[in-house]
């Protein structure tokens, strides 16, 4: 890599790297296995230098790797057929031709067909359509990589121990009988509850006021489909009746 410039290198986009790294070869004929040694080389060199390594950098140079065991698999396994003799394969053609009298050719051959054949990994492919596979698994990677940050934010969010969730819940009980003893109200609005217009506190908080239904502490009501949700806490005569009916 002596006879690249790596800090020129780094501050380039991506294409133009590989371009500097395959200026020695045919535009046509780009070797794959040569590419990736180069590109792994000049990663290290930036890691050596101290210099950043973009993070589209590392994702590129881990899909030259996997494009080149690909193809030098493929390319093992090819000359492998190849070496493996035909133990059917006869010197004289006579041989074959004595078993083929006889024969009818219009039962023996059927209809030709059109089958598809997938394409096997090349280790030389033309430079232009390396840039394309390169930036489609790029684009399917970031892609991959923004829905898990997304769930990781949204986990984040909702994320909290059983201790800190605990004390929420029992703060948000005592704030409920405080406003209703505050007005002389047998329920309060669920708006009133909340603090603030944001969003993320409204879901909170309403989970929470799921959780104290569920435990028995409050009744959630909603008259019509569409009206405003009250909270009103259950008094301690409904939950000693409910109590006497359950042990009757």
């Amino acid at each position: 890599m002596d006879q690249y410039d790596i800090q020129m290198l780094a501050e380039q986009p991506w294409e133009e790297t590989l371009e500097a790294l395959t200026a020695d070869m045919p535009a046509e004929e780009v070797d794959i296995t040569v590419l990736t040694d180069r590109y792994k080389e000049y990663i290290d060199q930036l890691q050596q230098y101290d210099l950043q390594v973009p993070a589209r950098a590392i994702r590129v140079c881990a899909a030259l790797l996997k494009m080149k065991a690909t193809a030098v698999y493929f390319e093992d396994e090819q000359q492998e057929e190849e070496m493996v003799e035909d133990p059917m394969a006869f010197e004289d053609g006579e041989m074959i031709e004595e078993e083929d009298q006889g024969r009818n050719p219009e039962l023996e051959m059927g209809p030709e067909l059109d089958i598809p054949v997938k394409a096997k990994p090349r280790r030389r492919v033309q430079l232009d359509e390396l840039k394309d596979s390169l930036r489609s698994a790029l684009e399917i990677k970031e892609k991959r990589e923004q829905r898990q940050a997304r769930r990781a934010e949204m986990d984040e969010v909702f994320e909290m121990d059983e201790e800190d969730l605990t004390s929420k819940i029992d703060s948000l009980f005592n704030t409920i009988k405080g406003m209703i003893s505050e007005e002389t109200k047998e329920e309060v609005e669920f708006e009133k509850i909340v603090e603030s217009n944001n969003t993320e506190e409204k879901i909170e908080k309403f989970k929470h006021i799921l959780h104290l239904e569920n435990d028995r502490k409050v009744d959630v009501i909603q008259e019509e489909f569409f009206d405003d949700l009250k909270v009103r806490p259950e008094s301690e005569n409904s939950k000693g009746e409910d109590e006497n009916c359950v042990t009757n």
